[in-house]
């Protein structure tokens, strides 16, 4: 096996630390033969080295730039898309539309004056109508798309809660950068974030392939069809490849919601034999029957950790849960269009104040009543967060050597789970998301007059990634197992009373 060095970089300073690694090996799979690369960065109080692989990246695409932001703020990385599109190269992004006039995004939507970055019913029908086919690939050549379009279709939804909860750019298939923040001063300058680069194939393809609805189509997470307590995404599988091996490592990778992450991320963790160490940005029900109503509901998570903490008292076996809950805060709440008064609807504001006085937040779920009118099931309290059900655990097992769960003061805007760390086979998650369920309201009518339907119109709509990560064999170096060992044990200590 033909392998580079490895390089570390730590910068001890509290906050500004970043973790960096890079591995190589022989080749990927037929019938690209091109090596293969991975590195990834851990960004404690800003990750300015992320921003300058993701400029190094666009700058270098010699035929194509894919991408996807929860935000796009910088506009150094906008202008670098721009001076790609100038150059003829094709570019398409896709993003949240909450974040969508911010710096960056706005710097994109200021070209389609010029027919560029277009979304894609306006570059479809703009370039039908250009009848010089040179003119008509350049419209074509670049894109812009976001999500909660608000189309005037049968089955669209007129009010929900969708996002966009994953950022990566893919040049030439080949070069991938992979993001759990936004291209902002969050993830660069002063948060917490986790950032790799890719150059492979197999893996950066996958995400280019993930792309393609969004980027181009136009085609997010939160289109689709409720019906009989699901969800019918309109989103599908593009590429049925999931797990890829590079070096001594093998990545699995789940796209959400059409690939259905949550699964294997509860698998992984009742798979666990010796320890579970978790930083989350929180822990929600997954299974709601009514949103008000606590008990209602359930969580396989929650499950999975009252399970594990229970063993050495039930089995006599030894086995550790530790973790650390963020303060959640949702800067860019969703809004409600018309025909409802504009609202902004704290569906992410999970937790107010400390236990057992959480969920204070009300909400107002949108329905319209046998006259056609737009009106609120008002003042409802979401109650699908796990947070007080793990403290209750904690405080039943009453031994912090078997479980201590805390709370960190500052918000987390990604979920990690440490797997058996120091066992024979660790796992890390890295989790883009909370996959929580999301509000959905449907305009096909089969909320409306039934104002307790919206209780249980919560879905799994997030545009999001999981990636599990576990060694190709027993000789696997176990240092990306150790730095986010290192990541989880400051954000513990870190954390105070749940």
């Amino acid at each position: 096996m033909k392998m580079r060095s490895v390089i570390h970089i730590l910068l001890p300073a509290l906050l500004s630390l970043t973790f960096m690694k890079s591995a190589c090996v022989t080749n990927t799979n037929d019938p690209d033969l091109r090596l293969q690369n991975m590195t990834y960065f851990i960004g404690y109080g800003g990750n300015p080295k992320a921003k300058e692989r993701l400029l190094g990246i666009i700058a270098g695409a010699k035929q194509e730039v894919v991408g996807v932001f929860s935000d796009l703020a910088d506009t150094d990385v906008s202008n670098a898309l721009i001076e790609r599109a100038n150059a003829g190269i094709k570019v398409a992004v896709g993003g949240d539309q909450r974040s969508e006039n911010n710096a960056g995004f706005a710097a994109l939507k200021a070209m389609r004056s010029s027919n560029k970055f277009l979304d894609y019913y306006a570059a479809t029908n703009a370039a039908e109508g250009e009848p010089n086919l040179n003119l008509k690939n350049k419209i074509l050549a670049t894109r812009l798309n976001f999500n909660r379009l608000n189309r005037s279709t049968k089955y669209n939804a007129s009010a929900y809660d969708g996002r966009v909860e994953y950022n990566f750019v893919v040049a030439d298939k080949y070069n991938c950068w992979i993001s759990t923040g936004g291209a902002n001063s969050s993830t660069f300058d002063s948060g917490f974030s986790i950032v790799f680069v890719f150059q492979s194939f197999d893996i950066c393809n996958d995400f280019y392939n993930e792309a393609q609805q969004l980027a181009y189509g136009g085609l997010f997470g939160d289109e689709g069809v409720p019906s009989f307590g699901k969800f019918r995404n309109s989103k599908t599988v593009t590429d049925p490849n999931t797990r890829f091996r590079l070096g001594d490592l093998i990545f699995n990778i789940y796209f959400a919601p059409q690939e259905k992450p949550l699964v294997p991320v509860v698998t992984e963790l009742l798979r666990a034999e010796e320890t579970i160490q978790f930083a989350a940005r929180a822990l929600t029900q997954d299974i709601i029957a009514d949103v008000t109503s606590h008990p209602a509901n359930r969580s396989n998570i929650l499950n999975v950790m009252q399970y594990k903490a229970r063993m050495p008292q039930v089995y006599g076996k030894a086995f550790k849960i530790s973790g650390v809950i963020g303060t959640e805060t949702d800067s860019m709440l969703s809004v409600i269009p018309s025909p409802w008064t504009a609202y902004s609807a704290p569906f992410s504001t999970l937790v107010s104040g400390t236990c057992p006085t959480v969920n204070t937040i009300t909400v107002n779920l949108p329905f319209k009543d046998t006259d056609n009118n737009a009106i609120y099931n008002a003042n409802k309290i979401m109650t699908t967060s796990v947070h007080c059900d793990m403290k209750t655990l904690a405080d039943s097992v009453n031994n912090t050597g078997v479980i201590d769960v805390r709370k960190h003061p500052l918000a987390l805007p990604f979920n990690i789970f440490l797997i058996d760390a120091a066992g024979r086979k660790p796992r890390l998650v890295i989790m883009s998301s909370d996959l929580r369920k999301r509000f959905y309201y449907d305009s096909s009518k089969s909320q409306e007059a039934e104002p307790k339907r919206t209780q249980n119109a919560f879905f799994h709509i997030t545009d999001a990634f999981v990636m599990v990560i576990e060694p190709a064999g027993s000789t696997t170096d176990k240092k990306i197992f150790d730095d986010f060992g290192t990541l989880l044990s400051r954000f513990l200590s870190a954390g105070g009373s749940l």
